[in-house]
């Protein structure tokens, strides 16, 4: 537990930006899906 606790918190201050950052970076920055699109790939 103190191994995992210790791993932990120097990710932590590794990786200074959040997760929830990071997704939405990602969904501003990447090109949109339109419904159609999303269709098609599940349909495969």
């Amino acid at each position: 537990a103190y191994f995992d606790e210790f791993c932990f918190r120097i990710n932590r201050s590794q990786f200074k930006t959040s997760i929830f950052h990071k997704t939405i970076t990602r969904m501003v920055e990447s090109k949109p899906i339109y419904q159609n699109q999303l269709k098609q790939k599940l349909n495969v």
